[in-house]
Formats: structure tokens, C-alpha cells, sequence
């Protein structure tokens, strides 16, 4: 099964990336419609299409098939011309509608552009704030790095609410992966038929809060429980509890940090980014991370045992 997702710019949370009548361009967003997975809003990254092609700063490569049309957005004839979309052949391999994504330029959001052309990115056509911002019909272009609101853009899961499940694994075992085991938040032995060690990073309701750096919050979800992970009043346990996305406990809420390499970052308290999640005594001093270790928030000191990965759950 294919994921589906949103595609949005920083300059409005109101309009989604669609394809309309042909054209590639941004369109009112309804994140309470749930018809979203048939709308012409909605797409999905095919990646192995791209048969591990990388950009040039090693961001892999992909796909994106609008879910309505069948329909893959290509590159443009040129600098300042609009994106176009063609009939997606996934036999068929076609470095033209290829793209990358930078890293997280700005609480979530990133530049995306041509896999083979990195100064080539997407652009909301004269969608910046000294425009008024997008607006119904405004097309898709590709144009040089300005640093405009209207150039970042996340790939995400928020008219639904959810993203697709991920595996949550540290760098100290990478063999391990975060679990729910009695109602407490440990590593376990990696078992990617077990749903418990399957987690939804869910953005509803929470991409207003931001930490001190400005990258959004979001709520880690157990796939199997419901449940969420919340940090615990005056120590260092963390709890599985339920999960009320409507009204949402502060203690719920965490953050990314930037990419410390490969893939990995902390995942911090969104109201205190000295404080992260740790693998307790995950060190080769202490004998490293097994199944069992517990997940605890520690202050930050840059071992692996507390850089995370989230990579898809298959």
C-alpha cells in the first residue's frame, strides 16, 4: 500500500499542492474532508521507483504520482516555467520526474527540487508575503533559492492527521527498536510484525507549537495501542498514555533536532531541548542497549544512545 500525503508550502497552511484540470497548482485545503485520499490534493512518494539514485548531497530520490490521476509531477522546461504532470510509467525509468528533499531548513519544512539540478526548486509562483501569499489557481514553478515562505514545503500526513507507521530505532543497537512493553516505553528485538514497535508521528493540533529553534511539535502514537509518549512530572520516566489529539498535553509534545548524520537526530522535549530521549545506559561502558533497555529522558550529551532514527515500518 502506498502512503498518501499532503504537499504544502510554509507561505500558506490553507492551500495544498493539486492537480487540477492538468495543471499543478496550489488548491483550498479541507483537512477535515475524508474524501482527502481521492482528492486531486493528495500524493504519494514512490522511492523505489527511483532505484537508490541519490542528489548530489546523497538525499534520495523519488517519485511524486498525484493518488487521483495516476498522473507524476515532471520537471519544467526550464527556470521559471511551470512544473508539469505526465502519465507515471513505474516500468519505466525517467530521471525527468524525479525529485530530492533537502534537510529540514525550517520546523519541518524543505526545499524540493530536481534530483539532477538541485538549484531548481519548488516555487510558489509569487506566493511570497509581498504578494498577498498563495491563493486558489497559483501555479507551481521551479526558480532559484531566495528564501522565501513560499519556497519550503512539507511532505506530510496533516489533513488526516497521521503519518505513515515508522520504526523508531537508535544508533547505540540499531538492531532494536522502540516499543510499549507493560505500559513502558523500552527497545525491543526489531519484529516488523509486531505493531507495537510501530509509531505515527502525528502533526494534528500541534504544528502551531514550536520550540525555541522553530521547528514544529508532534505527538508520537503508539500504532498499536493508541497510546502516546509523554514524559513523566519531576524525573526521568517516560509513559505510555492515551491520546486525545483535540486537546493536547504539552507534555506530549516533542522535537526533532537537526541531522546529526545518516539519518539520525535527538528527539527532544519541546518545551526544554537540553532534555532527550536516551536509551538508559545504552554505552558500550555500560554494556550497550538490549532488548528490554529502557527509553528515558536524560540531559543531552551526544551519545548514540540518544540519536534516533525513523525510518517506514515494513
Amino acid at each position: 500500500m502506498a502512503y498518501t500525503f499532503r504537499i504544502h508550502c510554509r507561505a500558506s497552511d490553507d492551500h495544498s499542492l493539486a492537480l487540477i484540470d492538468g495543471q499543478v497548482v496550489l488548491a483550498a485545503a479541507d483537512p477535515g474532508d475524508d474524501r482527502q485520499a481521492s482528492l486531486p490534493s493528495r500524493w504519494y512518494k514512490d522511492v523505489m521507483y527511483a532505484g537508490g539514485l541519490k542528489d548530489e548531497a546523497g538525499n534520495p530520490a523519488f517519485a511524486l504520482v498525484n493518488k487521483a490521476t495516476g498522473d507524476a509531477l515532471k520537471h519544467s522546461l526550464g527556470y521559471h516555467l511551470p512544473v508539469r504532470a505526465i502519465r507515471f510509467n513505474p516500468g519505466c525509468l525517467d530521471e525527468s520526474v524525479l525529485w530530492s528533499e533537502s534537510r529540514d531548513v525550517a520546523g519541518g519544512f524543505s526545499r524540493v527540487h530536481m534530483v539532477n539540478n538541485m538549484e531548481y526548486i519548488f516555487d510558489a509562483e509569487r506566493g511570497g508575503s509581498e504578494y498577498g501569499g498563495p491563493r486558489d489557481g497559483t501555479r507551481l514553478i521551479l526558480f532559484r533559492w531566495i528564501r522565501g515562505d513560499n519556497q519550503l514545503w512539507r511532505i506530510s500526513d496533516e489533513p488526516a492527521g497521521r503519518g505513515p507507521p515508522m520504526r523508531v530505532s537508535s544508533e547505540c543497537n540499531q538492531e532494536l527498536s522502540l516499543t510499549v512493553r507493560d505500559g513502558a516505553a523500552v527497545l525491543a528485538s526489531t519484529d516488523l510484525e509486531d505493531d507495537k514497535q510501530a509509531w505515527i508521528q502525528s502533526f494534528r493540533n500541534t504544528e502551531r507549537v514550536t520550540d525555541s529553534e522553530g521547528r514544529s511539535s508532534f505527538v508520537l502514537v503508539n500504532e498499536a495501542t493508541g497510546k502516546a509518549l509523554r514524559r513523566s512530572h519531576g524525573d526521568q520516566k517516560l509513559q505510555v498514555v492515551g491520546y486525545c489529539p483535540d486537546s493536547v498535553d504539552v507534555a506530549l509534545l516533542w522535537t526533532r533536532g537537526g541531522d546529526l548524520g545518516e539519518g539520525y537526530h535527538c528527539i527532544r522535549r519541546v518545551s526544554d531541548l537540553g532534555y532527550v530521549l536516551d536509551a538508559a545506559e545504552g554505552v558500550p561502558e555500560t554494556g550497550g542497549a538490549h532488548d528490554g533497555t529502557p527509553v528515558i529522558l536524560f540531559p543531552a550529551n551526544g551519545g548514540p544512545n540518544q540519536k534516533w532514527k525513523m525510518t517506514p515500518f515494513h
